[in-house]
């Protein structure tokens, strides 16, 4: 009998297997998306909102970051977050803030 294999908590390690590639099987080049704080979790929310539409994501640490992320768990210097450039618009409209997503109502008013 298999054993399930258990991953609760734990970060999946296959973004090179879900970065896109080229004809030649060559990585995507990355585009930057945005920078994000990790101190209040800002960065992570990200990560897994885009990871849940299918957008590989890498993080970059800024400055000396990475001693930070050691010692205390986040950078404080922030995290650049850096997506395949095919997939940089959807990457940025799924990070939009809400309000600006939403229409006015009378706008839609008028589109009915």
């Amino acid at each position: 009998m298999d054993e399930p294999k258990l991953s609760w908590g734990s970060t999946p390690h296959d973004l090179a297997e879900r970065w896109p590639r080229s004809g030649d099987g060559t990585p995507e080049k990355a585009a930057f998306l945005t920078d994000a704080f990790e101190a209040d979790a800002q960065a992570d929310l990200m990560v897994e909102m885009l990871r849940a539409y299918d957008i590989p994501v890498i993080k970059r640490y800024m400055r000396d970051g990475t001693l930070g992320k050691v010692v205390l768990g986040f950078s404080g210097y922030g995290v650049g977050l850096y997506v395949p450039e095919s997939m940089l618009e959807d990457a940025q409209a799924l990070l939009r803030p809400a309000e600006d997503a939403i229409p006015d109502p009378e706008e839609s008013e008028q589109l009915l």
